[in-house]
């Protein structure tokens, strides 16, 4: 299909192409009313009215952008949660002594720095500081890696291959949720480098 509408759809796309889902919504959306319009005064009259397509995109994707920081804010929060409970029950069911070995340090420093960035996102998430609540939402995944990768070392160390099985099991949950929650912050950061925020 080609004509102004088409042409305006196909603009909106190219602004919004940083996140599919939002644009095929707003593509669908948008093009109901324009053509809706356009049976009344014309294609060209319809696209001449509803304004700029970049204009438009934009609008969209700042009205998203809440959404989108209170997903990264939860995956953080989530995986935050999970490690921690991973790493209770790893140390329980290994019977991990406490100590203050390097790889006990970065594992508790690491998740307790995680879990007060993670809280700070969120407080400054509530004030709209969004270059502020990535930054902080990037210091939480740092520092919930270093925890990981700390305490899976930790338990390996403690425990020899006898417990391979937890410790694998828990080590790939930890990273698939670490991988969503990068995905979530590339996300974040697409929006954010787009709207220039």
């Amino acid at each position: 299909m080609s004509g102004p509408i088409a042409n305006y759809l196909d603009e909106i796309d190219d602004v919004l192409a940083f996140d599919p889902r939002l644009s095929r919504r707003v593509r669908d959306e948008i093009e109901s009313h324009l053509f809706d319009t356009a049976e009344q005064v014309g294609e060209a009259d319809a696209v001449r009215r509803f304004g700029r397509p970049s204009d438009i995109a934009r609008a969209y994707a700042e009205a998203a952008l809440p959404d989108r920081l209170r997903r990264s804010c939860a995956a953080a929060g989530l995986l935050g949660g999970a490690t921690l409970l991973l790493m209770q029950l790893r140390t329980a069911i290994l019977d991990i002594p406490g100590g203050t070995d390097p790889l006990t340090w970065f594992d508790r420093v690491g998740l307790l720095a995680a879990l007060a960035c993670i809280g700070a996102a969120w407080w400054i998430a509530s004030r709209g500081r969004i270059a502020t609540v990535r930054r902080w939402l990037h210091f939480a995944a740092g520092s919930l890696a270093l925890s990981v990768g700390a305490s899976l070392l930790r338990a390996y160390a403690a425990s020899g291959d006898a417990a391979f099985t937890l410790i694998a099991g828990s080590a790939l949950i930890e990273l698939l949720l670490l991988a969503g929650l990068m995905a979530q912050l590339a996300r974040l950061d697409r929006y954010a480098r787009r709207l220039a925020v």
